[in-house]
């Protein structure tokens, strides 16, 4: 399986193409990789609003990002946005319009998502202990995490990136000495009341991750004098992965940085691109680690695009080995018709997920019900390989000749149908194919038909972030469901596609936090 996946920051954004590891749980092979310097940080308005030309330069990256995947064979991008988008006031808006202009869609994720995630890419990168405090300093943000081997356990995200620390603090250049002490005042006073959340206790490893801690430790092993010597981890930022080095040390590397115009800042090793954040972005960083009492930090390549693909390929993989015989032939078709099986793997859990929250309400629920559901939400967009126009009619041609193992020819029907159903229009006394099942059937694909439309939905944006967390029936025969982790795209997709729903099960509103 190969999966692309991109982070849209402050600074810049990545694409990271990859392919599961074969016999390594969650582990990758990097294909291709890709930078592209947006700066989305100097395109925010007055009000904080992403400008028009914010919005040209992240469509240009999106779009270089879904023909650099395609052309590696991969359906489609997987994009988180952090800080800039998610606290422009338009950043929802600019998501959706993303989606119109380039077919990718940025979802926004939360400064703690990040953190969780950026800590399972450290995890990949560094060898970690029972108690790690992790700081990535993204261009808008500071995330902190402290976790152990198992997964994090705690996040925090302040407000406190390179970018935005430079444009409140940094005026003069070189940089002032009292510039700097503002700046690391600031940190103590946003940091203080979390400061025992994330305190570096004897045993703990501190770590960090983000371009200017990887060039910090490229130009502090330089400063050594050990370019590639033992330890170093490289000659440069490309190799600095597992780099250790002191507070005292980030801080000598600091007072020398600040005191040195732009031209002379450029020329020390892996601060080469960082010229204009890199003052402000040493400082936050040795001002956050002082509050927290750490001496010692190693540097992690690791972070959040790593953990993404970590994420999604444990996922699949998980979903992959615990699939009975016959669905490992519907996803084994799949594979086969290009479909995106990222996509597939939620709508499918979303549904399973629907129909038992229905049968705990106490809807009739059987389990061919739930098998037929698994296998359509698997397969319901198969058809775009033919075109994405009708595709649903495309899928249930091609389930219906697809010879799926272990289906009677009643069952691959019904999965047909289903798929045929999953949009536009539901089932109708016109359409022959429906009228020629048996009255039993008819209802059961129209009733399942219903649960898969809102789980396809709750999906659109193709992010995999939708949760259930709840079904509730009225008395008035009314259903509110209640979904974390959607985004607005998922939430609109979803009540746009509850007419069937309404028809068969009642009303749907859905509730998100």
């Amino acid at each position: 399986m190969r999966v692309a996946v991109a982070d849209v920051g402050t600074n810049s954004s990545h694409l990271l193409i990859a392919e599961a590891a074969q016999g390594d749980a969650g582990g990758f092979r990097v294909l291709d990789a890709l930078k592209d310097r947006t700066r989305l940080g100097e395109c925010l308005d007055g009000s904080g609003n992403l400008s028009p030309e914010g919005e040209d330069r992240l469509a240009s990256a999106l779009t270089r990002f879904r023909e650099l995947a395609s052309a590696a064979g991969v359906a489609e991008v997987h994009v988180y946005a952090t800080s800039a988008l998610r606290e422009a006031p338009n950043g929802a808006e600019v998501a959706g319009r993303m989606l119109a202009r380039t077919g990718v869609y940025p979802a926004i994720i939360s400064g703690e998502r990040e953190g969780e995630l950026t800590y399972l890419g450290a995890a990949h990168a560094v060898e970690l202990g029972e108690d790690n405090v992790l700081l990535d300093l993204g261009g808008g943000s500071l995330e902190f995490v402290r976790g152990d081997g198992q997964g994090p356990r705690d996040v925090l995200s302040l407000p406190l990136g390179g970018i935005r620390m430079t444009g409140a603090f940094i005026r003069s250049e070189p940089a002032a000495r009292r510039e700097v002490q503002a700046l690391a005042d600031a940190v103590r006073a946003a940091l203080s009341p979390y400061a025992e959340r994330f305190r570096v206790r004897p045993g703990t490893r501190a770590v960090l991750s983000s371009g200017t801690a990887e060039g910090a430790a490229a130009a502090i092993v330089a400063r050594r004098g050990a370019g590639g010597g033992a330890g170093s981890g490289g000659d440069g930022p490309e190799g600095v992965n597992g780099v250790s080095f002191t507070v005292a040390e980030l801080g000598a590397l600091l007072e020398h940085v600040r005191g040195l115009k732009a031209a002379a800042r450029a020329r020390i090793p892996g601060l080469e691109r960082r010229t204009e954040t890199v003052v402000a972005g040493l400082a936050t960083l040795h001002a956050a680690l002082t509050v927290l009492g750490a001496s010692e930090v190693t540097v992690s390549e690791g972070a959040l695009r790593e953990g993404m693909l970590i994420e999604e390929l444990s996922r699949f993989q998980a979903y992959r080995s615990a699939l009975s015989a016959r669905q490992r032939s519907v996803l084994g078709t799949a594979e086969r018709f290009g479909a995106n099986l990222s996509h597939s793997r939620q709508v499918a859990a979303l549904s399973r997920a629907l129909l038992d929250a229905l049968h705990a309400a106490g809807e009739s629920v059987d389990h061919e019900d739930r098998s037929l559901l698994t296998a359509a939400g698997a397969l319901h967009e198969v058809g775009q390989i033919v075109a994405q126009s009708a595709h649903h009619k495309h899928s249930a041609y091609l389930i219906r000749h697809a010879e799926l193992r272990g289906f009677s020819p009643r069952e691959i029907e019904l999965i047909a149908q289903l798929a045929r159903y999953h949009r536009k229009s539901p089932p109708k006394p016109s359409h022959a194919e429906f009228m020629a099942l048996g009255a039993d059937d008819r209802a059961r694909v129209t009733r399942l038909a219903a649960v898969l439309r809102v789980a396809d939905g709750l999906d659109r944006s193709h992010a995999g972030g939708s949760r259930l967390e709840g079904l509730r029936r009225a008395v008035d025969g009314s259903w509110e469901l209640r979904v974390s982790g959607a985004t607005p795209l998922d939430l609109a997709g979803a009540r746009d596609k509850a007419d069937l729903w309404a028809r068969v099960f009642g009303p749907l509103t859905l509730r998100a936090p």
